[in-house]
This record gives C-alpha cells, sequence and structure tokens, in this order.
C-alpha cells in the first residue's frame, strides 16, 4: 500500500514539473485531442498571412496616379483590361489586408501572445535571437509561444467560413 502511495506521489510530481516546464506542449496535445482543427496546419497558414504583412504594408502605401488617357490617334491593342483600375484595386486590397492583420492581433486578449506576434511580425524586423532575449523564454519556449500566438491569430481571422484554422483530415 505504502509502495503504491509513494508511487502515486512521484507521478504527480514529476507531471507537474513537466507541466510546469512545457505548459504550452500539454496544452497542445490536449487541445488536439479534443479540437476539430489542425493546430500545426493552423498554424502554417496563420503564418503565410503574417510573413505577407510587411510586403503589403509597404504596397499599401504607394499611391496609385490616375492619369487622363492619350487621345493621339494611334492604334491600341485589343486589350480591355483598365490597367489603372486594377492597380487601384490592388492598393485598396492591401490596405484592407493590412488593416484586417492589425485589428486581429488588436483582438487577441492574451498580452504575452499579442505582444509576440506585435514583435515577431509588425514591428521593424531586428534578430530573432533579441526578440527571444527580450521576451524572457528559452528559445524552444519563445518558438512554442509563437506557434500558441500563432493557432490564436488563426481562431480568431474573420475571413473564410472557419477563419484560417484547417480541419482535421
Amino acid at each position: 500500500m505504502i509502495e503504491v502511495m509513494i508511487f502515486v506521489a512521484l507521478v504527480g510530481v514529476w507531471f507537474w514539473a513537466n507541466w510546469e516546464r512545457s505548459d504550452a506542449k500539454v496544452r497542445k496535445t490536449a487541445a488536439n485531442t479534443v479540437s476539430p482543427w489542425d493546430y500545426d496546419a493552423s498554424v502554417v497558414e496563420a503564418d503565410h498571412v503574417l510573413e505577407d504583412y510587411r510586403r503589403r504594408k509597404q504596397r499599401s502605401r504607394v499611391k496609385s496616379l490616375l492619369k487622363s488617357p492619350s487621345l493621339d490617334g494611334m492604334p491600341r491593342s485589343s486589350s480591355i483590361d483598365n490597367t489603372m483600375e486594377i492597380k487601384i484595386t490592388n492598393n485598396l486590397d492591401d490596405e484592407v489586408y493590412v488593416d484586417l492583420c492589425e485589428k486581429t492581433i488588436e483582438c487577441i486578449e492574451d498580452d504575452t501572445r499579442r505582444n509576440i506576434l506585435i514583435d515577431y511580425y509588425i514591428k521593424r524586423p531586428i534578430a530573432v535571437e533579441l526578440l527571444i532575449a527580450d521576451s524572457g523564454y528559452s528559445k524552444a519556449g519563445y518558438y512554442i509561444a509563437l506557434k500558441d500566438a500563432l493557432y490564436t491569430f488563426a481562431s480568431i481571422w474573420p475571413a473564410g467560413s472557419h477563419g484560417l484554422l484547417v480541419d482535421k483530415e
């Protein structure tokens, strides 16, 4: 009887120590068994969206200039595309995309996750080692927290029927 009690106590101590050291892994595993969403695929989708943020932010700053058509009597091509209209709508799409990314990050309630995404994707790019040092996480812990933040971003993203969440297959 005493051996069983000692064994249960040791297992409890071991479990608690591992829970404190790697809580994100434990939560991820528990979420995967209950959730209908694929954690890793959803994280990849969120990463694709946020990786494109800086490029789209730069493109949204470029202003399209409207010019009057030149009618000089020269023959024109048979193209019916309005290139200026396409440039304007692409610019608007970039502005909407950037605004959507920023508002989605603002909606994340957990300050740590929100700050990790802002530092990693939104602010000026700096060395990842500096971000890790400023965060207080170990290198592995930082990437686990980043994956959790990306999963949270994917679950909040408003575009599409399920946002960026990917069904388990």
